[in-house]
């Protein structure tokens, strides 16, 4: 069964309205609230931000879950990027994903936890398994909310991002166009 992407852009958000409370359903579900912003927030930095992007993936008919992501000048960074929990474990993920990696001509970065527990291993390990290099680098990720911790996570990368190694100029990309943090 292919895998296909539908792109939600600020032209189609009152066309697609079935599939964002879909996604926003999925989006509450899959993610604690300090790994993720009030969904009211993705719906207006897809109207407003011409960088931010959220793609619906379908099974040729079916949502079977979304990517939300940035397109930056040297990367792209994977925000979010969850399966409907019904349909996990089946394969889609991964065609969905390969389906993403066909469709983007930048490298990607992306977050995930530290190797702590099966569940962390395991995502590592997916995301390992469609060519995503895992990074030990120093790195946590700032809170969505007034008052929530910074979050211990690690980094992975998708193709030649030159300055993978330097630390600082991701963080500066990502904390301050993501997260609208400021060291």
């Amino acid at each position: 069964m292919k895998t296909s992407i539908v792109s939600v852009c600020k032209h189609s958000l009152a066309d697609n309205a079935h599939l964002i409370h879909k996604v926003e359903s999925i989006y509450n579900a899959a993610f604690p609230p300090v790994e993720r912003r009030d969904f009211s927030l993705v719906v207006d930095l897809l109207s407003n931000d011409s960088r931010f992007f959220l793609d619906v993936l379908m099974d040729p008919v079916n949502y079977i879950g979304f990517i939300t992501y940035w397109d930056f000048d040297s990367f792209i960074y994977i925000e979010h990027f969850a399966i409907d929990e019904k349909r996990r474990n089946s394969g889609l993920g991964g065609k969905a994903l390969r389906t993403f990696l066909q469709k983007v001509e930048k490298p990607i970065l992306l977050e995930v936890e530290p190797p702590v527990d099966n569940g962390q291993i395991r995502r590592i390990a997916f995301y390992n398994r469609y060519g995503f290099e895992y990074h030990s680098l120093p790195y946590k990720q700032p809170p969505y909310r007034m008052g929530d911790p910074m979050l211990p996570m690690c980094l992975m990368s998708f193709g030649d991002i030159p300055f993978i190694n330097d630390i600082q100029k991701i963080k500066t990309i990502l904390y301050q166009n993501v997260y609208n943090w400021y060291e």
